[in-house]
């Protein structure tokens, strides 16, 4: 738990009163008096609301519920009821990310939040934009950054802290323009410099380590601001004014602009302008607040993270012991990679020889040196496993990761949604991405074998699924008539209207342009022979897809509760057909849980990267989904149709094969009735998925 310690009643104490709060709540429906009229004097249909929302609230804490049940008649007083919901959700959204303590200070004090919604419609909020801020800050470039609710606005150098809400303009777009300018900024912050291991030191030099901050903090926002300006002039047109109040303020003003790519010139004027009892000039509200402790800390714990890291990547690719190891930077380094860091070349060189330094060593080193300026000397020394380093398999495992306190380093996190809030529960699921496990290749081709004659009528069918020529029907020109368009033309004459010159049938030449990401289902659920049937269908299918000459990647999916949720390798989209990948899918065995919704997003999220003009989403099933912390039923259905819903808007095709004889109970309300098939065994395959694959593609 998150956030300060806050000690509850003892539980069933606490149960008692809820309990008591309810039975009054709803008797005084029937008599309008008693102790109720203290909790509800309102109509039997705001009862009713709030009563729907204890419940909600119970679901997460019963102590979240019993403020809200003690509070809920003055809030109602003050509120609308779009109002009230709101300010649950956000005493709910609080819990979630901040812990008890915080949720419960929001449920307390009802008549702030009144004061602060944006009763307005011009108003804009971060829940509608923060989907949007993390895209487009991670668009600008550097590491990428969280966005959360925060009581004033800043980063640690990981994450973005926005207020709830901004009603600064007289409409919601101005308003939203404020949120990007604000979110540029704090981006600006961490990615030109301002904050590095050294500037505690710098600012411990000063009697008033604070006030030193301060004016370090209003030159650097100054700053960044002119390295802003020609970078986004969509969003920075204007000068933003910062009114120095001295003539000392105004010419350090004026250095650090022209200055621009240099903090050193801000760490300068902190020295000439300290012992002045020079007034500090008042920031725009679109620079935030410089808050130096937290990002020090957060960037110290970064820092030795990434080098211990970098240099156990940098030992595997090391190819002999004692090898000699360059590692340059910068415009001059004579290497061919490029990265997204303004154009800076990283170069690797083993013993004099150049070589392509791996995608995720390259990232590390971005990172590294967006923070330090250059790449520091340990980092040209590799690590392996014992004192020195810390090896690659020890921060991949599930049992590494998940035994420390700190669960989500390292991992994607992604939302969840609650059916009963109406809302999202924010960077709720922590997901990893973990290599699969190789085993015998023999299950492929025994597979295959088995299969022989099914394996021929399946690639048959895909075949006939491959680019080649297509009637086109209601051209302008072509090489015969067609017939109901002509029809309908002269009953359009009939009537008066227009004749249309779209009369002719032509063929054309289809040519594919298609990719598919197959997820597989790898629970516990699926032991014994539903695991072999899931297997064997994803043979057949693997290879009737190599046969249409579709791209495609296989993942697999599995984990326990919403942190610890593990997204498998399989085959990626870019590996071929091949031994390794045959010896994964031999290897797949059942493991435990079926959070569904999160593997949708991340395989959402993998495949938009994907350029493709169809893009499926195939998930090889036995069942519906479920884990072990109250994600089943209504709950875990709503979340997956959500991240269905999510996954069609971003221009994917998903489509379900099960081996559940129930799954027509739920899976129409999921995929839609055309979207799903389920099989009987591996022998319906061919016949089923072909036909719905060629729906999909053509």
């Amino acid at each position: 738990m998150f956030g300060h310690p806050y000690e509850p009643e003892d539980f069933d104490a606490l149960e008692e009163r809820l309990e008591h709060l309810l039975t009054a709540a709803t008797s005084s429906r029937r008599t309008a008096t008693g102790p109720a009229e203290k909790l509800f004097v309102r109509s039997p249909e705001e009862q009713d609301l709030v009563l729907h929302w204890v419940e909600v609230s119970a679901r997460t804490n019963p102590e979240m519920a019993y403020q809200l049940a003690d509070r809920a008649a003055s809030a109602l007083a003050i509120m609308t009821r779009s109002m009230f919901r709101d300010w649950i959700v956000s005493a709910l959204d609080a819990y979630d990310r901040r812990g008890l303590a915080a949720g419960v200070s929001v449920l307390k004090h009802p008549e702030a939040f009144q004061l602060d919604h944006p009763r307005e419609s011009h108003g804009a909020t971060l829940v509608e934009l923060a989907r949007f801020l993390e895209k487009f800050v991670y668009g600008l470039g550097g590491r990428p950054l969280g966005i959360e609710v925060g009581e004033i606005p800043h980063t640690d150098t990981e994450t973005l802290f926005l207020p709830a809400r901004i009603v600064l303009e007289p409409t919601l777009e101005a308003n939203r323009l404020v949120y990007r300018r604000l979110a540029a900024h704090l981006w600006g912050l961490t990615r030109f410099g301002s904050f590095f291991p050294e500037l505690g030191a710098h600012l411990e030099r000063w009697p008033d380590r604070d006030r030193a901050g301060m004016i370090y903090g209003v030159l650097e926002n100054r700053r960044v601001h002119a390295l802003l300006r020609p970078r986004l002039p969509g969003l920075f047109r204007e000068v933003v004014g910062i009114r120095p109040p001295s003539e000392s303020w105004n010419q350090a003003l004026m250095a650090v602009t022209e200055a621009r790519h240099s903090r050193e010139v801000s760490l300068q004027w902190l020295d000439r302008l300290y012992p002045l009892a020079d007034p500090l000039p008042e920031l725009p509200f679109c620079h935030g607040q410089f808050v130096v402790q937290t990002a020090l800390k957060v960037l110290e714990r970064r820092l030795e993270k990434e080098i211990r890291l970098f240099r156990t990547l940098l030992g595997q690719v090391q190819q002999h012991e004692g090898q000699k190891v360059e590692w340059l930077v910068g415009p001059d380094a004579g290497g061919e990679r490029m990265t997204p860091e303004d154009g800076m070349h990283f170069s690797l060189r083993l013993d004099g020889v150049l070589v392509e330094p791996p995608e995720a060593l390259v990232r590390l080193a971005c990172s590294i040196v967006q923070d330090l300026g250059q790449l520091p000397p340990e980092c040209s020394h590799p690590a392996g496993p014992g004192p020195g380093g810390m090896a690659l398999e020890e921060t991949s495992t599930a049992a590494a990761v998940w035994s420390g306190t700190y669960h989500e380093d390292g991992a994607f996190l992604y939302d969840e949604w609650d059916h009963l809030r109406q809302d999202y529960r924010k960077g709720w699921c922590a997901l990893r991405e973990l290599p699969a496990a190789a085993g015998d290749e023999s299950f492929v081709a025994e597979t295959m074998e088995k299969y022989r004659g099914l394996v021929q009528r399946t690639r048959r069918a895909f075949e006939l699924l491959r680019g080649g020529d297509r009637r086109l029907r209601r051209q302008s020109l072509g090489d015969e008539i067609d017939v109901d368009a002509l029809v309908e033309a002269l009953a359009d004459r009939r009537r008066g209207n227009e004749l249309s010159d779209r009369l002719f049938r032509r063929l054309a030449r289809e040519d594919r342009d298609v990719a598919a990401l197959i997820l597989v289902d790898l629970s516990g659920s699926t032991k014994g022979w539903v695991n072999t049937a899931i297997r064997e269908s994803l043979v057949l299918l693997c290879d009737g897809l190599e046969h249409v000459g579709d791209r495609y990647g296989v993942f697999g999916f599995s984990g326990m509760t919403r942190k610890r949720c593990e997204f498998y390798r399989i085959k990626p989209m870019d590996e071929p057909w091949n031994e390794a990948v045959r010896r994964r899918i031999g290897a797949l065995e059942p493991m435990e849980y079926t959070r569904m919704g999160v593997f949708i997003r991340h395989a959402s999220a993998r495949m938009k990267e994907v350029a493709a003009r169809t893009r499926l989403l195939i998930t090889l099933s036995d069942g519906r989904p479920e884990d072990y912390d109250g994600y089943r039923g209504k709950t875990g259905l709503e979340d997956t149709r959500k991240a269905l819903i999510e996954a069609r808007r971003d221009g994917l095709h998903p489509f379900c094969i099960t081996v559940d004889s129930e799954a027509r109970d739920y899976l129409p309300h999921l995929y839609g009735p055309a979207r799903f098939v389920v099989l009987d065994s591996p022998r319906s395959l061919p016949e089923k998925i072909a036909e719905v694959y060629r729906r999909l593609t053509h």
